[in-house]
């Protein structure tokens, strides 16, 4: 039987992910990492197409489905999150692979879904400034890096370009025009560009939440 777990992710200003991330693994959280990231979000001095970028960080940690509903009502309740501007958590759902499993997974209708653009370190901005033209409320940035081998490149070198992860929470009616512009404005089509996904929101706490009703 498979066990469909949570991806809890919450964002908030830096500085507050491991209290977040210690009272999140109290509750029966596990696998917790905390990434630095930037955030943008609307404001009545901000233009629509603009960014007003904020130093964040985004706690990540897994927890049984059933766990959902007591993650969400912690970070409401302990980090008052649902007050504009006190950050933004969500859960995805995901089913740990298990080799013996090989039947068909099932597909899980969301209200909101999570898009995942990768680009070039520098590139977050471009593809926040894409998504907001599209209709996004904002989103976060997180810097990584890739790994990758150059084309007819004969000895198996690897190299790790920097990159730019980008998140955008959008209700499921938004997402079709927010990633065609991010597609285009990126040229994501051209190979090296980078790539999205696209993946289902089970629950969602915060000012997008609000604003979404």
């Amino acid at each position: 039987m498979e066990l469909i777990k949570t991806l809890f992710f919450v964002i908030v200003d830096r500085g507050k992910g491991n209290t977040v991330l210690h009272q999140l693994e109290i509750l029966g959280g596990s696998s917790g990492t905390i990434f630095y990231g930037e955030g943008t979000s609307h404001t009545k001095q901000v233009k629509r197409s603009d960014a007003a970028p904020s130093r964040k960080e985004i706690v990540m940690v897994s927890a049984p489905s059933t766990l959902q509903g007591e993650l969400h009502k912690l970070v409401q309740e302990s980090f008052t999150i649902e007050r504009k501007g006190h950050g933004i958590a969500f859960s995805v759902p995901f089913v740990e692979w298990d080799p013996s499993t090989t039947k068909k997974r099932t597909s899980l209708k969301s209200s909101h879904h999570c898009i995942f653009a990768i680009v070039d370190r520098g590139k977050g901005g471009e593809c926040i400034k894409a998504a907001r033209l599209a209709g996004a409320r904002g989103g976060t940035v997180v810097h990584g890096h890739g790994a990758g081998i150059p084309v007819n490149y004969y000895f198996p070198l690897a190299i790790e370009p920097q990159k730019d992860i980008v998140m955008v929470l959008a209700a499921s009616d938004e997402v079709s025009p927010i990633r065609e512009e991010i597609y285009r404005a990126l040229d994501l089509e051209k190979p090296g560009n980078g790539f999205l996904f696209v993946l289902p929101v089970t629950q969602i706490s915060g000012f997008l939440k609000r604003r979404a009703k």
